[in-house]
């Protein structure tokens, strides 16, 4: 070969040679900026179910940030409290390493909603101008992965028996509203405020899927009153009935049926119905002919709120 078609030839495989290397090197610095620069921007949030951010502003030194979340009367709990500071932090954060000039706030004010007006929950005070405060996460922050306690994973296990003595006539004024005979343990009301549902004013349907959702499951409607909850691979049938004014107090034969071809139709991993009805003898029949099916009637909704606290 022609010595001088040999070095273009080296000199050409030399240049090929160092633009692979550089593009390996520039492709891990990138990976390693872009992986610090996300740790940076979200701490701790990325796998949490968050409260629901409705408003953000910076005026002077104060930045200010609005919660959709319904505050109880009275005190604020010291948890919900924590709760919200802690998500403050990481909006702040987050905002700055969205570029956001937040480098003279001095303090942020934290509010959630009382009545459908802001209510103020807690002052964050910075050490320093734009010094953004690490706060610990909460105990009772609700969780959005995968592990530890599922009360659905367990529904197998709970022992829902059937008070006697319920399920004959309605009364007079009705059936009371449902959460007159839930008691919730601290931790599931701080929970379910956080993701935006007043316990004491909601209905069945916004209970329950808020229940699922602090539990760490994904919800998508089905139908009007069928939901899908998905977790770590598993799918659960969610039908929810609830009682209104007129209707017979127990639970219909024709929704227990409908409910179980709805099972066989899905064929989810596990199937729950959900009312503030009375329970028929006839759901047991039920239960024992396909073990994924449960139903939650008014009689199971207690211990079934309470198997939440346990996560």
């Amino acid at each position: 070969m022609n010595p001088t078609v040999t070095v273009i030839v080296a000199v050409v495989i030399g240049v090929v040679l160092i633009g692979i290397v550089w593009a390996i090197v520039s492709a891990v610095r990138s990976t390693t900026d872009s992986s610090f620069l996300s740790s940076d921007r979200a701490p701790e949030a990325q796998d949490r179910a968050r409260p629901v951010l409705a408003d953000f502003h910076v005026h002077d030194d104060t930045a200010r940030l609005y919660y959709a979340v319904p505050l109880p009367d009275g005190d604020v709990d010291p948890h919900l409290r924590d709760l919200l500071c802690h998500d403050a932090s990481l909006v702040l954060h987050e905002k700055r390493a969205h570029g956001l000039p937040i480098d003279q706030v001095i303090r942020a004010e934290v509010y959630g909603q009382r009545g459908g007006s802001p209510a103020e929950v807690a002052v964050l005070e910075l050490e320093e101008p734009g010094e953004i405060p690490e706060l610990a996460v909460p105990e009772l922050v609700p969780h959005d992965v995968a592990g530890g306690y599922d009360p659905l994973v367990h529904l197998g296990e709970q022992e829902f028996d059937i008070r006697p003595g319920v399920g004959g006539s309605e009364p007079e004024s009705g059936l009371p509203p449902f959460s007159n005979e839930i008691e919730l343990a601290q931790s599931v009301e701080v929970q379910l405020r956080a993701v935006g549902v007043d316990p004491n004013n909601a209905s069945l349907t916004e209970f329950s899927l808020a229940l699922l959702k602090i539990g760490g499951y994904q919800v998508v409607p089905r139908t009007d009153d069928s939901y899908l909850a998905q977790k770590a691979g598993d799918t659960a049938l969610i039908v929810v009935s609830e009682h209104s004014e007129g209707d017979h107090p127990e639970l219909s034969e024709q929704a227990v049926n409908a409910f179980v071809i709805a099972v066989a139709q899905t064929s989810p991993e596990r199937a729950l119905l959900i009312t503030d009805k009375y329970c028929p003898y006839i759901v047991y029949e039920k239960e024992r002919s396909d073990p994924r099916c449960r139903f939650i009637t008014r009689e199971r909704l207690q211990p079934f709120v309470d198997s939440f606290a346990l996560q």
